[in-house]
């Protein structure tokens, strides 16, 4: 019976022509500035999406902001079925801090995330890794003697500009600028998605087990059913963050350096030029 459930898993996971991760960065829940009466809801609605198209998410917590309120919130989204990762305690910009602090922070959120996080996975704030060799690499080793397992994305897609003018347009109780910015982002986010696939297939020759990056915040609350299920009319299958690794492209060693966060498709395609 096993080895007929093991067939029968490969079976489902190959018959999807591209294959993606949901990772969600900047936990706690970021209301923005809305009614705190709202968030539950919000955080109610997008655990939602989650569940209704089978998906095992990645978040990634900033330990700064837990609190009694927070902590609930986020034991539910591990009831769930989910998992955490770290994200530092502060959401610290490796380059504003420097390498020694950033690496404390890393500890920080390791120490007072303790409860939640469940992975070994680290996410780098803003994707950034170090605008020189030195404090690259000094992170790097610090990651790899602590048995951290960096959590590459290969979807960027500055969702966080929508959910912006989202967060403004309902405060100000603008319900046409509200639906025109949901359209405009599920639009965006197709758009990005079908761009790195296309980038991935110009890289590799194929498509790769591509690492969506969105965050804990109401636009997504509210429109990420919408892009899952345009993913699913796609031919889109959701796999976990472990699955998604195993792709080899994720392994391909690259020594670019910039004060920028990038992708890890765009890393290796600027590496190239």
């Amino acid at each position: 019976m096993k080895k007929i459930l093991i067939s029968l898993s490969f079976v489902c996971q190959a018959a999807f022509a591209q294959q993606v991760a949901i990772t969600i960065d900047d936990f706690p829940f970021r209301e923005m500035g809305l009614p705190k009466e709202e968030v539950p809801a919000m955080i109610s609605k997008l655990y939602d999406h989650l569940d209704r198209y089978g998906i095992k998410a990645t978040g990634f917590l900033n330990s700064n902001r837990i609190d009694d309120e927070t902590s609930s919130t986020l034991q539910d989204f591990l009831n769930r079925g989910h998992e955490f990762g770290n994200h530092t305690h502060r959401h610290s910009n490796v380059d504003q801090v420097g390498a020694q602090r950033f690496i404390a922070d890393i500890d920080s959120g390791k120490m007072m995330g303790k409860e939640f996080i469940n992975s070994t996975y680290f996410r780098y704030p803003y994707l950034r890794r170090g605008n020189t060799l030195e404090r690259r690499d000094s992170v790097y080793t610090y990651l790899a003697q602590n048995g951290y397992k960096i959590a590459h994305v290969s979807i960027d897609n500055n969702e966080w500009i929508y959910n912006r003018d989202f967060v403004r347009a309902k405060l100000k109780m603008r319900p046409r600028d509200v639906d025109s910015i949901k359209n405009a982002y599920l639009d965006h986010m197709k758009e990005v998605s079908i761009s790195y696939e296309n980038k991935a297939q110009k890289l590799t020759g194929r498509s790769v087990k591509h690492i969506l990056l969105i965050h804990a915040n109401p636009i997504n609350a509210e429109c990420l059913g919408d892009l899952l299920k345009w993913y699913t009319e796609q031919g889109w299958g959701f796999i976990s963050l472990e699955e998604a690794l195993k792709d080899p492209i994720y392994s391909i060693k690259e020594d670019f350096v910039s004060p920028y966060g990038w992708s890890h498709i765009d890393r290796l395609v600027k590496m190239r030029k």
